[in-house]
């Protein structure tokens, strides 16, 4: 899953690869980490959703990821993107 953002004048990269199940962000050409393909926890999860919130300027940006319940990484999964609690896209994908 590939997105892009644009916040407060800034383009915002959003990447989660469905194989390693890393998920980054890119700002301004720095590239940061919301789920590293090291953590266990990445891979296995009895959680159906997880919130990731981060601030960038004066905007609070929040991202929900939901899984499907069986055989989550063969299927699609579901990506909510909020800016200061208004949804602004959501897309559902590998």
């Amino acid at each position: 899953m590939k997105t892009i953002l644009e916040i407060e004048n800034q383009t915002v990269e959003f990447e989660r690869n469905w194989f390693t199940g890393s998920f980054t962000y890119t700002i301004n050409g720095a590239r940061k980490t919301l789920d590293s393909s090291l953590n266990p926890f990445t891979h296995f999860s009895v959680q159906l959703s997880r919130a990731y919130e981060l601030q960038i300027e004066n905007s609070i940006v929040t991202v929900i990821k939901t899984r499907p319940l069986f055989f989550a990484g063969l299927r699609k999964h579901n990506y909510k993107f909020y800016i200061n609690k208004q949804l602004v896209k959501e897309i559902e994908s590998m």
